[in-house]
């Protein structure tokens, strides 16, 4: 059944059907054209469907490490186009071999282009005898090749391409500008073609409505709740803000080396221990730097990045010969107690750990940017795919707010008006050229500048048209630049910015995490939230220290300063605590020092001359303090004396300093 609904088509998915494959009356058939299919929840089976279907499919994939990971659940089905003929150069040696407007320097071993090309030749015919359809998976920056090869034997229009978790063109434009921008250039080119494009979380509509491309396109999203609610589990996620990552991390390993991480007891009273941790965290430099510091040995680690050559050098440097870069375990193989996970294992890769915990981190201070809450987090919920796996909708998530590097959204706005005003300057220069070796060397000098400044100074790409390069506006990284900032300076802004999102995205909070999201609430005074805190038996001491602290810095001095008793003490007052604060704020040594100062040992003064020097000096430290007499016995031994007014001649009660308290 189809709906529309607010411009989208509603497909409802019938009661019976939990992953794609199982759906006899579904076929990607029905649809024309390009399309847009938001398939709301990963681990439904929608790749795996591609790839067993009565289809011819090109599968596009950002990640390298997915594809693998399909390869080996389908050996001598499925064909991986794996590039292997893209050879990166230092330098470019040949003038007339210039590569223009891409993110490295490279040239082409036409030897082994050639033998890819026969070896899809080979895999497409024995298909074709046997009968059965072809499926052929490419990351992105090397469809064009694939397509080359198709088109070279004729059968490229009868494939339908499916670009698999397409928000990655977006968010991978900040970091390989080049190399997305001729995907979806191709992409868009290709009128005719039957072109899916699919995710379980399309990038939001406030960016993929900006390019007139996809906001013109049909958008499909399947509904799995109407028909069976019980298919759609909201993950329970436990988030907490912390201070340091890497502290948080060592803690968590210890956990598990000493063997006292969770266990619990199934619906058959079963005890079940976690003995395995995956760890997401988005830099290769801090997983490197926690394996060593822990010395974690090779038997113990899985280290799941980016399969560069600087990455295996930087491994090589770091930890030693001994450690490799890990691939994804197949289902029943044997998992490592530690799994360590960068954005290229974001998306589409499939763990099959019957006791694994997830544990995301997210710091919006890191240039490869934190973890996307909006489109990152619900990929990393559907990793662990096993039923029988307990913590399987449960994960922890633990976050740094943006620090010291926050900007305005003025200043953002001004930066991205300089660059659009840089942008089209360069582009009116090239329109006003005519003299061909002056196009040539301004066309050098902006490759030049794509290769080496990564647009730090513009959104100029080159594409090629009509035989010949010429400068355009980029416009994906111009939207993931935005996307980048909205992450790091809103997103993760403060603590409530972090929780909101959360909440929006429909991921349920875990019991301590739905009580902060009480205690925020603001229409109910802060005294009487304050009081619940401290009276609830609901929480242990140590959660309603968590609690105080993920709430507010005013609830964390309140409940973790002055401390629950001392609260009661003042019957909540918001006032009296803000005295008690301030006075614990300014250093006892401070106090202690200024009221030794004045007071001697062996000197007696009335008790209302006391109280008024030390009404002057609280005054004068910027205490909040009411001054007794008294006060002086956290400082000095005293005896209570009679003292001689020699203005009235009159007898006072007063104090005699009889020795110095020892601190």
């Amino acid at each position: 059944m189809i709906r529309d609904e607010d411009g989208k088509k509603i497909i409802s998915v019938p009661k019976s059907i939990r992953y794609m494959s199982e759906w006899a009356n579904f076929s990607l058939n029905f649809f024309n054209g390009p399309y847009i299919i938001d398939k709301q929840i990963p681990g439904c089976g929608f790749t795996e469907y591609c790839l067993t279907n009565d289809q011819n499919i090109i599968l596009c994939s950002p990640r390298r490490i997915l594809l693998e990971n399909k390869e080996s659940q389908h050996p001598g089905e499925i064909f991986y186009a794996r590039n292997e003929f893209e050879v990166e150069r230092t330098s470019v040696d040949n003038e007339n071999d210039r590569t223009l407007d891409t993110d490295r320097d490279t040239s082409i071993d036409l030897a082994a282009k050639d033998k890819m090309r026969n070896n899809l030749r080979d895999y497409v015919m024995k298909r074709s005898i046997i009968h059965r359809p072809s499926k052929i998976i490419v990351t992105y920056d090397s469809f064009k090749y694939v397509m080359e090869f198709l088109t070279e034997m004729g059968i490229f229009k009868t494939f339908l391409i499916v670009v698999d978790e397409f928000q990655s063109i977006f968010i991978d434009s900040r970091f390989k500008a080049g190399t997305e921008y001729e995907f979806f250039n191709i992409l868009r080119m290709l009128l005719g073609m039957n072109i899916c494009f699919v995710s379980a979380t399309p990038m939001l509509s406030k960016y993929l409505l900006r390019l007139e491309y996809f906001n013109c396109l049909p958008f499909y999203e399947l509904d799995w709740k109407t028909e069976d609610p019980s298919r759609v589990m909201s993950p329970e996620l436990k988030v907490r803000k912390i201070k340091s990552i890497t502290s948080e991390v060592k803690r968590i390993i210890n956990s598990y080396l000493n063997n006292e991480f969770s266990v619990l007891s199934d619906i058959n009273g079963n005890i079940i221990q976690s003995k395995e941790a995956v760890f997401y965290l988005n830099s290769v430099n801090d997983i490197l730097k926690i394996i060593k510091t822990m010395g974690l040995t090779p038997d113990q680690v899985n280290i799941l990045c980016s399969d560069t050559e600087v990455n295996q050098k930087k491994m090589k440097r770091k930890l030693g010969k001994k450690y490799t870069i890990g691939t994804v375990p197949l289902r029943g193989e044997p998992h490592k107690m530690f799994t360590f996970c960068t954005r290229t294992v974001y998306l589409g890769a499939d763990f099959y750990s019957t006791n694994a915990r997830t544990f995301i981190f997210g710091d919006a201070n890191i240039e490869s940017l934190a973890v996307d809450i909006s489109l990152d987090l619900p990929q990393i919920l559907g990793r662990q795919r096993l039923v029988e796996n307990p913590w399987k909708n449960h994960a922890e998530f633990y976050f740094k707010t943006i620090g010291k590097d926050k900007i305005t959204r003025e200043e953002f706005d001004n930066f991205v008006k300089e660059k659009d005003e840089s942008t089209l300057a360069g582009i009116s220069i090239f329109s006003n050229l005519t003299n061909p070796i002056e196009i040539k060397r301004l066309l050098e000098y902006m490759s030049d500048d794509i290769k080496f400044n990564r647009y730090s100074k513009n959104y100029i790409s080159l594409n090629y048209i009509d035989g010949g390069y010429k400068p355009v506006i980029n416009e994906l990284v111009r939207l993931a630049e935005e996307r980048a900032f909205d992450i790091q300076q809103v997103d993760y802004k403060d603590r409530f910015s972090v929780f909101a999102i959360i909440k929006g995205d429909g991921i349920r909070l875990d019991r301590i995490g739905r009580y902060i999201e009480h205690m925020r609430d603001t229409s109910i005074y802060i005294s009487q939230r304050l009081k619940e805190l401290c009276e609830t038996d609901e929480f242990t001491e140590d959660e309603k220290r968590i609690i105080a602290q993920q709430t507010s810095e005013v609830f964390d001095k309140y409940y973790n300063l002055l401390g629950p008793e001392r609260c009661k003490a003042t019957g909540y007052d918001t006032t009296d605590m803000r005295k008690e604060i301030q006075d614990l704020l300014i250093p006892k040594d401070d106090i202690r020092g200024a009221i030794l100062s004045v007071f001697k040992v062996g000197e007696r003064y009335s008790k209302t001359w006391i109280k008024e020097k030390l009404r002057e000096l609280y005054k004068k430290l910027g205490l909040n303090k009411t001054p007794k007499a008294t006060d002086l016995e956290n400082y000095f031994i005293l005896k209570e004396v009679k003292v001689i007014d020699i203005t009235t001649n009159t007898r006072l009660h007063g104090l005699e300093i009889l020795g110095i308290r020892a601190l």
